[in-house]
């Protein structure tokens, strides 16, 4: 399989590093500096796993890559649409595009240009940032994979991809209710990246102060709401089960979000908090604690 990676930062630089490393054909499709930056270092993990070094193959034009299989999209939210003649450049050739980004409104902008036979649903849980050499620095034990079919595909093509995954060593698991898993991850994301970047500080600040903790609770409560709304399938006890989960968390735990604050990089804010006001709006839903959220985070967008 012809794999693809589109977005050579923490994220996709991370999960096609390790299939690069694990013997499999990875491209790396980036710009020039990201181009130069590569070939002079080389991708660079420093991770709890097991630091690594590959010399990855790099192109700067989609036109370069040979037979497209399969592309891992790993890009900022606001990046989207300038990858899209990238990507129907690759669609066109038979390519199938697997996102892991942030979100879930990115599926149906990815479904409605490029169609839902072209699109594998998908997301990832790691914690990883760049240093300022561009080297990726994994910080946790979680470098999750989640993935599978919006429609009915060819079941042989997902138990490869299954395979490739685990033979690169991280945790992967092959989803028949793939949207369900969006969600969850959408819900914890929205909360964690919320808290954490708002009181700039891990997630354990929160946790640990009884109002602010309580504030979490109707936070969940809320998201919950619009995704039954929404009519998502969740499974029964899902707000409890979520809110343990973020009690759970380890205090150290922050977000990309807050990383790039701190960094003074763009926020993901329209597409994470956003989103959901634009859905609850559409849906007549009262979201008051997501509006807080995105009212103290939106001047520095």
């Amino acid at each position: 399989m012809n794999i693809i990676v589109i977005g050579a930062g923490a994220v996709g630089g991370y999960f096609g590093g390790k299939m690069a490393q694990a013997g499999m054909t990875v491209t790396f499709l980036v710009r020039e500096k990201r181009y130069q930056q590569l070939k002079e270092r080389g991708l660079r993990v420093e991770s709890v796993h097991g630091d690594f070094i590959v010399q990855p193959h790099c192109v700067l034009k989609a036109e370069e890559v040979e037979n497209p299989d399969l592309v891992i999209l790993s890009v900022k939210n606001y990046q989207l649409e300038g990858t899209f003649p990238d990507l129907k450049n690759f669609v066109d050739r038979g390519a199938k595009i697997l996102p892991l980004m942030n979100g879930v409104q990115h599926i149906d902008q990815l479904v409605s240009a490029f169609g839902l036979e072209h699109i594998i649903g998908g997301l990832c849980y790691i914690e990883s940032t760049l240093n300022e050499f561009g080297d990726i620095l994994q910080k946790s034990s979680i470098h999750d994979i989640v993935f599978g079919p919006l429609t009915e595909m060819n079941s042989t093509f997902f138990q490869e991809l299954e395979a490739l995954f685990l033979k690169s060593g991280v945790n992967v698991k092959l989803s028949t209710e793939i949207l369900t898993e969006l969600w969850t991850k959408y819900i914890f994301l929205v909360t964690l990246s919320g808290m954490t970047t708002a009181t700039r500080n891990p997630i354990g600040i929160s946790l640990k102060d009884p109002v602010t903790f309580a504030f979490i609770k109707d936070f969940v409560e809320e998201l919950v709401n619009l995704a039954k709304t929404l009519k998502v399938k969740l499974p029964e006890g899902f707000t409890e089960q979520m809110i343990q989960r973020i009690k759970n968390t380890a205090p150290e735990m922050t977000s990309s979000m807050h990383r790039d604050f701190e960094k003074g990089h763009p926020l993901e804010l329209d597409s994470l908090q956003g989103a959901v006001l634009n859905m609850a709006e559409q849906q007549k839903v009262a979201t008051p604690c997501t509006r807080a959220i995105y009212a103290l985070l939106h001047p520095f967008k």
